[in-house]
């Protein structure tokens, strides 16, 4: 996973696109489970990308996943340097999804 000092872009605005990035999508009933006092089940993750060419030989767009998040932010690191994307970017259904030890998020949202 990255070190402490860099930070993760991200969006809960499923309408912003990273075209240059590997996106890790986390999503779940979460914060309402949360509310109702039930037992949380463990938030999943899945990865992402668009069509990408690379060293003159096309990655196409594909998704993966379920994923533990760490599990999800790990082959996305792995696949962004696999196919020399230029980032990994957050995808969030709700920024109170996000762990402190998954990492640290951008503190403005956008993927600028």
């Amino acid at each position: 996973m990255r070190d402490e000092t860099h930070s993760y872009q991200w969006t809960d605005d499923d309408d912003e696109v990273a075209l240059d990035a590997i996106t890790v999508g986390i999503g779940g009933d979460t914060p309402v489970q949360e509310k109702l006092g039930l037992t949380i089940p463990e938030t999943v993750a899945s990865i992402y990308w668009p069509d990408w060419i690379t060293g003159g030989d096309k990655v196409l767009s594909a998704m993966e996943g379920p994923y533990s998040v760490p599990e999800a932010l790990a082959r996305a690191e792995v696949l962004c340097a696999l196919w020399a994307f230029e980032r990994v970017v957050i995808s969030l259904q709700e920024r109170s999804l996000w762990r402190d030890e998954w990492g640290a998020l951008a503190e403005f949202p956008g993927y600028d």
